[in-house]
């Protein structure tokens, strides 16, 4: 065997028995990878062939289809896909002189943080698995899941396809002629799929009032040390309309829009006092009826953290901040119809056995992982009514908290939940792009959603929210819009409209006290 040849192969078999560390802390204890990238000349592809789609799998994500309605997947049963040194190949779409890297994954944890579903629905069994990313200019091309030398597993456009290794020969298929035919038809379909597309989101943002705000505040806004206020961020064929600026919550529900928010009172007590308000726009009458009924009366410190079209998800405390050490802070999910009632929810109400199962088994996996001084000082099982919703890489996950055991002691400890949020509490949540391609468009970017037309994203930073395209599952190279917003600002609602509905949305936004930013 020649010198090179040798040293080639050992070469390999380093790389591949050399384990790195993806992340760090709790939640991804145990999620490992190894990476190799394997260049355009070498030939040890990882999924070299021919492939054959023999099946595939759709999810429901509560009322909405995960696939295109109209799409008839039952022709995909049959189409190909195939790999080598020059070009991917994936049913219809190519990907020229492609960069394959592999990286060994927990199945569970990649398959719940990536696509948020379990691994055991797709029939995957192994601890681990190989995911093979394939890549042209650093562009992703697909991610393709290797589940044994026989099969692989893709996801594409909401759906799971299951591959089998085919014994035809590449050039079947990566010949020139049929390269060139197939960017032929790929060209065809963009331009037949040409239409206006209009897509627009309100965005819900909590905050601590600058000094030097406070004077321009429109009526409504002066909400003691936090107030909220509500974005309307629309484009048309992917250019943007002036955006629109409304005091606290401008939330869209089935039985039409409503107004949430919190006013703080001073009442000569040690502590302030929050109220959250929730009732309908439109009719006066109904609608102060409303919200005197709908007005919790309890005398805590209260701030929103999330908020959906049924349920709001809140923080509460005895104290004079948020800030300081006062108080027990406690998580509270609260029903929009009647928050005035005061009383949370349980994550059994929203998810059934199931959400409680997942809190107790995260809470004890949590516990676990702590010094037992600090897990001492702890609840030894977190309560049902103890959840939330937090942002993370571009989604809502859901996460309990354990407080302290000592009402003295205000220390307490938040956890991830293993578990997809319910349709319940959320509908949308898909995120179109990788988090990697966000950072490397704006390096301090903290949140990032995608509209459900995969033709804009936002995308929040500490100082700004920006607005960009999406081409061809891009982003483009610069922004269309640049907000400003304040320090300490952040996401609690992101509600998405499109085609006829962001007229309607922006109509009724525009009947109510607002503000033309631009």
């Amino acid at each position: 065997m020649k010198k090179r040849n040798i040293i080639a192969i050992l070469s390999f078999f380093i790389i591949i028995i050399i384990p790195l560390t993806l992340f760090t802390g709790c939640s991804f204890k145990n999620l490992t990878t190894r990476d190799k990238i394997v260049a355009p000349k070498n030939k040890l592809i990882p999924i070299t062939g021919v492939w054959e789609i023999e099946k595939y799998k759709v999810f429901n994500n509560g009322n909405k289809k995960y696939h295109d309605e109209g799409t008839n997947l039952d022709t995909m049963i049959g189409q190909k896909a195939a790999f080598d040194i020059e070009y991917a190949v994936f049913c219809q779409e190519t990907c020229p002189n492609p960069q394959y890297k592999i990286k060994e994954v927990d199945a569970q944890n990649f398959f719940f943080y990536t696509y948020k579903v379990n691994a055991k629905e797709l029939n995957i069994t192994t601890k681990n698995v190989e995911v093979v990313t394939i890549t042209s200019e650093s562009k992703l091309f697909y991610d393709f899941v290797k589940l044994s030398d026989e099969e692989i597993l893709v996801y594409s456009d909401n759906v799971f396809y299951y591959l089998k290794n085919n014994s035809e020969k590449t050039n079947d298929i990566l010949n020139k002629d049929n390269i060139k035919k197939l960017e032929e038809i790929k060209k065809k379909n963009l331009s037949q799929k040409k239409s206006t597309l209009r897509s627009g989101v309100l965005i819900g943002l909590r905050s601590p009032v600058p000094l030097e705000y406070q004077s321009s505040l429109v009526d409504g806004y002066g909400n003691g040390t936090i107030f909220y206020r509500t974005l309307w961020i629309s484009t048309k064929d992917r250019e943007p309309h002036p955006i629109i600026e409304a005091p606290n919550l401008f939330v869209p529900r089935m039985n039409g829009f409503w107004w949430v928010g919190i006013n703080r009172e001073n009442v000569g007590s040690k502590y302030p006092k929050d109220s959250i308000f929730a009732y309908p726009t439109g009719n006066r009458k109904e609608s102060a009826e409303l919200h005197n009924k709908n007005y919790s009366k309890s005398d805590v410190l209260r701030r929103i953290l999330f908020i959906g079209n049924d349920y709001v998800a809140t923080e509460y405390k005895n104290a004079s901040s948020f800030s300081d050490s006062e108080g027990q802070s406690v998580l509270q999910v609260l029903p929009i119809d009647n928050v005035g009632y005061g009383k949370g929810i349980k994550i059994s109400d929203i998810s059934g056995e199931h959400g409680k199962v997942a809190l107790k088994n995260s809470g004890e996996a949590f516990i676990s992982s702590q010094d037992k001084e600090f897990s001492k000082r702890l609840e030894k099982e977190a309560r049902e009514e103890s959840f939330t919703l937090v942002r993370r890489n571009g989604h809502w996950i859901m996460k309990g908290r354990l407080n302290s055991n000592n009402a003295e002691d205000f220390t307490y400890g938040d956890f991830n939940i293993n578990m997809v949020p319910p349709a319940k509490v959320l509908n949308y949540d898909d995120f179109y792009l990788s988090w990697n391609d966000i950072k490397g468009r704006v390096p301090d970017a903290v949140d990032a959603y995608t509209s459900p037309n995969k033709d804009i994203a936002i995308i929040i930073s500490k100082s700004f929210i920006y607005v960009y395209s999406i081409e061809n599952g891009q982003l483009t190279n610069k922004q269309i819009k640049k907000i400003q917003i304040h320090e300490g600002e952040s996401v609690v609602m992101a509600e998405w409209a499109t085609g006829d509905y962001v007229e309607r949305w922006e109509k009724e936004l525009k009947s109510n006290k607002v503000l033309i930013l631009d």
